[in-house]
């Protein structure tokens, strides 16, 4: 049959129905509430795979590893394809069947929820879909999505046949829920059995289910004999509210949530994630699915966060947020190891002394529940800070970094054949790399002290404007930088008026999200030059911080395509004059309240210029030390590879679950057993799971404030007042989220995402202040920006209508968000 009932399945037809078909059918056995609706069975795909020729034209992509080149196939051929007739016809009197109603159009493979792999966030939801054409679209689309490259790798990982997996459609009646989320019935974060967690927000469980958004946190209590007849009853045992002034269900509701949840483990015979949604008093399950974290998998200690001194928190509060926003793996310590002797330098520079012991037991450690800056001591040298701050700012940082900085950068990452290098000269390179990145970065961070002279230049800013008025006029005396993020951002912006140049041969694959195509014509080839180039030249740029495990746009350009494609609507490019003009007024203004205080002026006018200069040198000097990192990445790359090869490691990319020291002693063959690195590897994974949920959950309360429900306050680092839809981007991935004229919502920012600016109407982040990277290019751009609203992404749903107010640094939450996002499930 081409569809099947929901109501008509059970366990017993996951190879018809899928893992997520097959249980929701059970879970109607079981007389539980469940949205009716049918299956496109997974033998229709089949059918219709084998009409597309499917195996023909996979074959060699898959054999050769090329999940790009297989996934753009794949897209192409479900998207393009022309429908079986019969199967069109048969998904047509289905939906009517049903009632045409509004549906949750979900994807549901044959490998799926299995005790083993649970391939959470592989595939493709689609909800709020309305009428039979656009039912047609997400059914094309739920099957493209079995061939992601995020979904061969995962299968590839896991030693699935990628030909022998089929994927069934679930079709369902949309329910309009008060409140949705996921009930675990152990709780896998804490790796704890003997409590239960729901996470749960207002409105749709998906955007929680695929990260957009955090929901309040309620912990129960697990009875010792649960599942039993007679057993004692969850009890709520505490609740974390992430959304102050949000409405909140009954407790009534969450025990019955509890109650089932223990009915359907017992049922499954293991333990489930439950996603459910709440609407009329009646608890409707969505999904039931085993947990495959807590399969007797062994945690690493996990060092806690040792006591902070108040210097310490404020370090850690202003960095960990902007600019390591997840936890870092066992490798990344590697790069902290070669960044904290640096840190260390720039505190005794500018007058503290440094434990060195406690500083190398930092360097050393494998799990951190956050970065932790050096324990400092002021000493005496410390009451000479003013001396060396304006020591620094009258030092030409410019032209050290140009004669002596760079060239030694350049060297040590001098282009060469990494292949043709045996593992210990490898090594030797990494080491040599390393050590020009600490004693550069531990000079640059002296120059980068002087900008230390922002606080001395606020107080005649206060005296001149007040202190309401003080952080615009700071943000406008640092606007109209030529900096080194600008000029990519133009660069890239030229990059995408060279695509729409070239015509629909090259801007229809980047609007489809289908790179890959562009090899297929001339015009599609010639663009793909010009990106070569564009990359060479201005790829060192990160996406999530400056981590080892995470690919700068040269290695991995997918935020940069994601970017292009928002900027293909994008006329003009943002005017450098604005800012030149608001940096001239607010100097002006300044200098004008000062005058009467002889050689106030133009001493401040001269601290602002250098201090314009220092600011200038931050973001070149950025850029370029990224480029030793980006080479550090290329060895990691290249070993492995080699460990892969050599049958050490199960996947590349489970080297960054390795520390330095298994690595060197790994290349010099001294390597376990397979079976104990995949335990080693499995037990990692499962560490780093924990550990950065910690590493997020001491974020959130770090950043978190009181306030009202409906407003949130920041810094207003850019002025001017904007009205509409908030657009929360929660990582790179997400770029192409973003649409002309929404409000950019996101934790934080690093240069790479500064080219969204020129898409977004305004900007709100949880972090950064009046010279940060978002605050210098929002000013350019001409754009309302807040920054440092505590929580923003936590209160501010996707799609919500935000008044974003730059001149007050005030941020009003408006309408709620209107459903109907695509997302993972």
């Amino acid at each position: 049959m081409i569809t099947r009932q929901l109501s008509e399945l059970s366990r017993a037809d996951l190879p018809i129905a899928g893992g997520k078909g097959a249980n929701l059918g059970e879970l109607i056995g079981l007389g539980l509430a469940v949205p009716p609706g049918f299956v496109v069975t997974a033998g229709t795909y089949a059918e219709q795979a084998r009409a597309w020729q499917f195996a023909e034209h996979l074959t060699a992509p898959i054999a050769a590893r090329n999940w790009e080149a297989a996934a753009a196939t794949a897209a192409e051929l479900c998207l393009h394809g022309a429908l079986l007739p019969a199967v069109e016809l048969a998904v047509r009197d289905a939906y009517r069947e049903l009632g045409a109603p509004l549906v949750a159009v979900r994807s549901s493979a044959t490998a799926e929820d299995l005790a083993d792999a649970s391939f959470a966030g592989q595939h493709d939801t689609y909800l709020e879909v309305a009428g039979e054409s656009a039912l047609l679209l997400s059914l094309r689309r739920c099957w493209a999505s079995l061939w992601t490259p995020r979904a061969l790798d995962y299968r590839a990982a896991r030693g699935i046949d990628h030909l022998g997996v089929a994927i069934a459609v679930v079709v369902q009646r949309m329910v309009q829920s008060e409140f949705a989320g996921v009930l675990f019935t152990v709780d896998p974060v804490d790796q704890r059995t003997d409590r239960m967690l729901v996470e749960l927000a207002p409105g749709l469980g998906e955007a929680i289910v695929s990260g957009h958004t955090s929901g309040d946190l309620y912990h129960l209590s697990r009875p010792l004999d649960a599942g039993k007849p007679g057993a004692g009853a969850p009890a709520i045992t505490a609740r974390e509210r992430r959304g102050a002034g949000r409405p909140a269900p009954s407790d009534a509701l969450v025990h019955e949530l509890a109650r089932i949840g223990l009915r359907l483990e017992a049922h499954f015979g293991c333990p489930q994630d439950v996603e459910f949604a709440f609407a009329g008093g009646v608890v409707h399950l969505l999904q039931s699915r085993p947990i495959t974290t807590l399969r007797d998998v062994e945690l690493e200690a996990i060092p806690p966060l040792p006591p902070l001194n108040r210097m310490q928190r404020r370090l850690l509060e202003s960095n960990d947020n902007d600019r390591f926003p997840v936890a870092p793996k066992p490798l990344d310590q590697w790069g902290f190891g070669i960044v904290l002797p640096a840190v260390a330098h720039t505190l005794q520079f500018a007058g503290f002394a440094v434990d060195e012991a406690e500083l190398r037991a930092s360097a050393e450690q494998v799990w951190r529940e956050a970065l932790v800056p050096p324990r400092a001591r002021p000493t005496l040298r410390l009451l000479a800070l003013p001396r060396t701050v304006a020591a620094s700012l009258g030092h030409d940082w410019m032209g050290w970094w140009e004669n002596e900085a760079l060239p030694r950068i350049l060297d040590a990452c001098d282009l060469t054949d990494l292949g043709a290098m045996d593992d210990a000269a490898l090594l030797r390179r990494a080491d040599r790399i390393a050590g020009v990145l600490t004693e550069t970065l531990g000079k640059r961070f002296e120059g980068i002290v002087g900008q230390a002279a922002t606080l001395l230049v606020r107080i005649p800013v206060v005296f001149a404007v007040g202190r309401k008025r003080a952080p615009v006029i700071m943000g406008d005396l640092v606007s109209g930088l030529r900096t080194r993020t600008s000029e990519v951002n133009e660069a890239l912006f030229d990059l995408s008026r060279k695509a729409v140049g070239a015509g629909p041969e090259v801007t229809g694959p980047l609007r489809d999200g289908r790179p890959d195509e562009l090899r297929e014509t001339e015009a599609g080839r010639a663009f793909l030059a010009e990106v070569d180039a564009f990359l060479a030249e201005h790829g060192y740029r990160e996406s999530t911080g400056l981590f080892l495990s995470a690919s700068m746009w040269r290695r991995d350009p997918t935020p940069m395509w994601g970017l292009l494609r928002g900027l293909l609507d994008v006329s003009e490019p943002p005017s450098e004059a604005a800012g030149q003009r608001r940096y001239r007024a607010a100097l002006a203004e300044v200098t004008r309240a000062v005058r009467f205080i002889p050689g106030l002026g133009a001493a401040f006018a001269q601290v602002v210029e250098r201090l314009r200069t220092a600011i200038v040198f931050r973001e070149r000097s950025h850029f370029d030390l990224a480029r030793l990192f980006s080479a550090l990445q290329d060895i990691i790359a290249a070993l492995a590879r080699r460990l892969h090869e050599r049958g050490h490691l199960p996947v590349p990319e489970d080297i960054f679950y390795l520390t330095r020291a298994e690595l060197r002693s790994w290349l010099e063959g001294q390597v376990p057993s397979r079976g104990e690195v995949e335990r080693l590897v499995r037990r990692r994974r499962a560490t780093y799971a924990v550990v950065n949920g910690r590493w997020q959950k001491w974020a959130f309360a770090a950043g978190s404030q009181g306030g009202a429900a409906d407003v949130l306050r920041g810094v207003g680092a850019s002025s001017g007042v904007v009205r509409g839809r908030a657009r929360v981007i929660c990582d790179e991935h997400g770029f192409e989220r973003l649409r002309a004229g929404e409000i950019l919502v996101c934790r934080y920012t690093n240069p790479a995402w500064t080219p969204l600016f020129t898409l977004a109407a305004g900007v709100v982040t949880n972090t950064g202040g009046a010279v940060s990277h978002a605050a210098i290019v929002a000013r350019e751009y001409g754009i309302p920006a807040v920054l440092g609203a505590a929580g923003a992404t936590e209160r501010i749903a996707d799609g919500q209508e935000i008044l974003v107010d730059g001149n007050e640094g005030l941020v009003t939450l408006l309408r709620p968000a209107n459903a109907g996002e695509v997302a993972h499930g």
